[in-house]
């Protein structure tokens, strides 16, 4: 029977009705039967992936992963993991918290933190999963917008938010998604230091963290904001294997958290969340380092080259220490939206932004030469 005295069925939920989850993006194989392609020709510069295909390391580990353990629940407590990402960071293994990817790890801090009435502040634009996973908390959410995309906040409007509206959650994306800059570590130590004081958790999403050391050539920033837990207990790094080492697909990621904070955390994260094939693929990741700069390197170089070139043909390009740059075309020629579509046409997908601040922008990931070759070309054949 349905529809009889309980009435609407979503009030046996405790979610907020007005939740808007993240977008759900089309599969390549979707795209390319809407398009009338093969799916090979269907190329994501959407997604900020890790261009080049696998990391030897990875797929090796994976042709080594016998198939029997997948019948089998691997160590909950992940401490080749743990100890992995120890020796590839710097990070004690103890303050190390994995997970299934940044979302899951999102979810993980945004419950742990907040509540119903609480609020979170957001600089934004930023990664969307941050107020989508707030509002799922219950929490009423404070954007701080940019005044334009290429003007990061100053860290007291960030501060003045959370002063205001009596915040108990701040998220800081550095470098940030979409825009490809970041908060330099002395402003973060700041920002940490007052908000310590203020009793609020700030958590630092730093998931792009390895792509900014390769573009500007420094040692592991990670390393002082690692120092900085050491006097700010309030502040949490997330980080991930998704973008830098390849491993979207697999879904692995982890929090450092300062020592005071790492049981509570541990007690409160799902048991075995990361699967032992993905456990697998991110210690052949972490395995070879020196695989993995080379590759940041060159994907670095490539979108070096890609915001050059059209930098050349009088696109806007913001500055960028990720893998992917924002750009804004012409204001002569056709919009970003336009463009996206006839783009999206040839099989190559580019992020548009249809309303907002970015809507006259594209970010584009910057891939393997060859898929950026044809990216540029079809931009030429466009003009």
């Amino acid at each position: 029977m349905s529809g009889g005295a309980g009435g609407d069925p979503r009030r046996l939920l405790r979610l907020p009705p007005d939740v808007e989850p993240y977008p759900a993006e089309p599969s390549d194989e979707e795209l390319a039967e809407e398009l009338g392609l093969p799916v090979e020709r269907v190329v994501r510069f959407d997604m900020n992936t890790l261009g080049g295909g696998p990391l030897p390391g990875v797929v090796a580990a994976l042709a080594a992963y016998p198939a029997g353990r997948v019948v089998e629940y691997g160590d909950q407590a992940y401490r080749a993991l743990r100890a992995a990402v120890s020796t590839a960071t710097g990070a004690p293994g103890l303050r190390v918290i994995p997970g299934a990817g940044a979302d899951e790890l999102i979810r993980l801090v945004t419950t742990a933190a907040v509540g119903q009435g609480d609020r979170v502040v957001i600089p934004t634009p930023t990664f969307p999963m941050f107020e989508v996973e707030a509002r799922l908390a219950g929490a009423t959410v404070r954007s701080v917008p940019r005044r334009e995309p290429a003007s990061r906040q100053a860290v007291d409007e960030i501060l003045d938010a959370a002063r205001g509206s009596g915040a108990r959650l701040v998220w800081l994306c550095s470098p940030n998604n979409p825009t490809g800059d970041r908060f330099p570590a002395e402003e973060i130590a700041a920002l940490a230091g007052e908000l310590q004081i203020m009793g609020t958790l700030l958590v630092v999403d730093a998931v792009y963290q390895e792509l900014a050391e390769a573009s500007e050539g420094l040692g592991p920033e990670a390393l002082s904001l690692l120092q900085l837990q050491d006097r700010h207990a309030n502040l949490v790094i997330l980080r991930s294997l998704a973008k830098a080492y390849g491993l979207a697909g697999a879904r692995v990621g982890y929090l450092v958290v300062p020592l005071q904070l790492a049981a509570t955390f541990d007690a409160a994260r799902l048991p075995l969340s990361v699967s032992g094939p993905s456990e697998a693929a991110a210690l052949g990741a972490l395995s070879d380092p020196a695989a993995a700069r080379e590759r940041h390197a060159s994907v670095v170089a490539e979108r070096g080259r890609i915001a050059g070139e059209l930098a050349g043909r009088g696109w806007e390009a913001l500055p960028s220490v990720t893998n992917f740059v924002l750009l804004r075309p012409p204001r002569t020629g056709a919009t970003a939206a336009e463009l996206g579509e006839a783009l999206l046409a040839r099989g190559l997908v580019v992020r548009t932004y249809p309303d907002g601040p970015l809507r006259d922008w594209l970010r584009i990931t910057a891939r393997a030469a060859v898929e950026n070759d044809r990216l540029l070309a079809a931009l030429d054949e466009l003009d």
